[in-house]
């Protein structure tokens, strides 16, 4: 039996939560016997409802995690998936995702706390666990290098985009078409997102006409980073809380998409952007090179200078198809996901 933990509903939705969502969406199609569990306090029912959720015990959080679940999951002798980074301590027979290592190469950016927990618990977590799987090569390579994890335990399955920003639809709402020009950034409010230099650069862009639209929430667990911006507040625009559908909009009437991140493990947004045919235009850390190819212009992250003159060479590039989009797919990554659970499946029968 698998059993896939799924508190990730209990979580406001950000990258890590939408890759467990979509993954879930994906092998509850598949004919394995698999039972979504989760605490009682869920946010976003509708998913719990599409997955058939089963909610246990009265705890939550990390000590749901550590105690109902690992003792639930013992019981029934099932493997695991975890696919939020987080999971039981305990449980050899385990399939876990960690997504990157930031809280260990910058704790800096995150709370205190946050920090505290995840040093403590990813390291332990790691090593127990029967597999291993995260989002990028560059991901992989820091697994094996700050953590000694052993290359075979490792297997990388990439994000993807949700389908409504494949749809095509002819009474879709293209939001501000026509009304400003603006190029556009999908962010959290923390440092490593790097939006401080994002916006010292947009101010001394030529074009004063040209709008700044920053799409993003606020994280408890990260360390917030003030932006003054109200003295500018006429061209640069913060949005919160804005819905996928309204997304897109953004995406397809972008002038350009930016995305000035210090480090991350993938980068939804570049490939949200890019298959909405936004010109994109980012950092040139590895992981970015990996996922966008020869499909973006590249800058470097820590100097101003580099991002106003390389969103100026971008600006003006057509709407295009990106070749590099074939590799990212939901169903993809939840089939090498299906093969690599039966293969331990199959190892677990075995003793």
């Amino acid at each position: 039996m698998i059993i896939i933990n799924s508190r990730f509903l209990t979580q406001r939705i950000t990258g890590v939560q939408r890759f467990a969502i979509e993954i879930c969406k994906e092998l509850k199609k598949s004919n394995l016997e698999i039972e979504f569990v989760s605490p009682k306090n869920i946010i976003n029912s509708e998913i719990a409802e599409e997955l058939d959720i089963k909610k246990i015990g009265n705890l939550t959080g990390h000590l749901w995690e550590q105690i109902t679940l690992q003792l639930y999951v013992s019981k029934k002798d099932a493997l695991l998936i975890s696919l939020c980074n987080t999971a039981p301590l305990f449980l050899k027979h385990q399939i876990v995702t960690i997504h990157d290592l930031s809280f260990m190469l910058f704790p800096e950016w995150n709370s205190k706390m946050f920090s505290l927990v995840y040093n403590f618990m990813i390291p332990i977590i790691a090593k127990k666990a029967d597999h291993i799987l995260t989002v990028s090569n560059s991901s992989k390579k820091e697994l094996i290098s700050e953590l000694e994890i052993p290359e075979n335990k490792i297997s990388v399955i990439y994000n993807a985009v949700s389908t409504i920003f494949l749809e095509k639809d002819a009474q879709e709402k293209e939001s501000y078409k026509n009304e400003e020009d603006y190029i556009l950034t999908v962010s959290s409010f923390h440092p490593r997102k790097n939006l401080k230099r994002l916006i010292e650069a947009f101010l001394i862009l030529p074009d004063k006409k040209l709008k700044l639209y920053i799409i993003g929430n606020f994280d408890k667990n990260f360390a917030f980073e003030a932006l003054n911006i109200e003295e500018h507040h006429s061209r640069i625009k913060i949005l919160t809380g804005v819905n996928d559908y309204d997304l897109k909009g953004f995406y397809k009437n972008a002038r350009l998409f930016v995305y000035p991140s210090l480090y991350e493990g993938f980068g939804i947004p570049i490939i949200e952007a890019m298959s909405c045919g936004a010109p994109v235009c980012v950092s040139n850390i590895d992981v970015f090179k990996e996922v966008c190819g020869n499909n973006a212009v590249y800058f470097n992250p820590k100097s101003t200078a580099d991002i106003k003159d390389k969103i100026i060479l971008s600006i003006n590039k057509p709407k295009q198809v990106f070749n590099q989009l074939d590799k990212y797919s939901w169903t993809k990554s939840a089939s090498f996901l299906k093969i690599k659970i039966l293969e331990l499946e199959a190892k677990h029968l075995k003793k």
